[in-house]
């Protein structure tokens, strides 16, 4: 038999993709940018099934999903003059009691106007009930070896009840709603201004992820990991694998907000690249 070993040492082609990736000067979302990035962030419960408009009476945005709560029911983004915060503030109030639901809203720090509206929230009857801060970033990560177990896929109508399924076991929603989330859930994937993934590991669901697709940017959330799956990396990937289908969306800058009160995943997200953008809170008037 012949002699099978090449004549010279294989060389990698100058085409390849590197092992590793310098860490890339992308310059930071401009002011437009970050207003976009904060109406996104407002907007985001439509994937839900609510509806948002801008509310020329209440000089504000509105979302709506009668009787799913807070969270689904708000308003956000206040276009108020200086010294009109007390009387607006009451305008949302009466308007959202009207509506039957318990007045809620949403103020992103670096959006809200007039500026320094959080601090007056208190004295006119506010409370916080969520503090959180948007991180962005503009380049990911290299995805680390993937286990041959392993398996990243892009959820399509068969795989739409193991995605809510585990969804609602890592964040600890109800069941009542199920049937609803399902739905406006497979209708938001048609719409094509959603994408979510799961990751299974020997055919078993362990970690799921959004990805909300913006005019020019995309938005991370509902990332989540099984309980018996953390600490394994397996969330750090799909972070990872997320950023990455963002960015192969044509996006320059790709978002995500974590609890002010969850030091490990922002820890994760900073060695990830994410960088603080701004912060931004839920507040709900201390009766209804």
């Amino acid at each position: 038999m012949g002699e099978l070993r090449p004549a010279t040492p294989p060389q990698r082609p100058e085409t390849a993709r590197p092992r590793s990736e310098p860490d890339p000067t992308v310059a930071p979302p401009s002011g437009e940018e970050v207003h976009g990035i904060a109406r996104h962030l407002a907007t985001l419960a439509v994937h839900s099934g609510a509806t948002a408009r801008d509310d020329a009476e209440l000089r504000a945005l509105l979302v709506r999903s009668p009787g799913d709560g807070i969270a689904l029911n708000y308003a956000a983004l206040p276009r108020w003059d200086a010294g009109a915060s007390t009387d607006r503030l009451g305008h949302v109030a009466d308007r959202l009691r009207a509506l039957g639901e318990w007045p809620s809203l949403l103020i992103a720090e670096v959006d809200d106007a007039p500026a320094g509206l959080s601090e007056q929230l208190p004295a006119a009857g506010w409370t916080p009930v969520g503090r959180e801060t948007v991180l962005w970033v503009g380049a990911a990560s290299v995805v680390p070896h993937l286990d041959p177990s392993l398996r990243i896929e892009a959820v399509q109508p068969r795989s739409v009840d193991d995605h809510q399924d585990l969804e609602a076991a890592v964040f600890g929603l109800g069941k009542r709603e199920g049937t609803a989330r399902r739905r406006a859930f497979a209708m938001a994937l048609q719409g094509g201004d959603l994408r979510a993934y799961v990751v299974r590991i020997n055919g078993e669901p362990v970690a799921v992820a959004r990805v909300s697709v913006g005019p020019k940017d995309a938005g991370l959330y509902g990332i989540g990991v099984a309980e018996a799956w953390r600490n394994r990396g397996v969330g750090t990937l799909l972070t990872t694998v997320a950023t990455r289908a963002g960015m192969a969306l044509g996006k320059r800058i790709v978002w995500l907000s974590v609890e002010d009160t969850n030091d490990g995943a922002r820890r994760m997200y900073e060695r990830l690249g994410f960088r603080q953008l701004f912060r931004w809170g839920r507040w709900v008037t201390r009766d209804r």
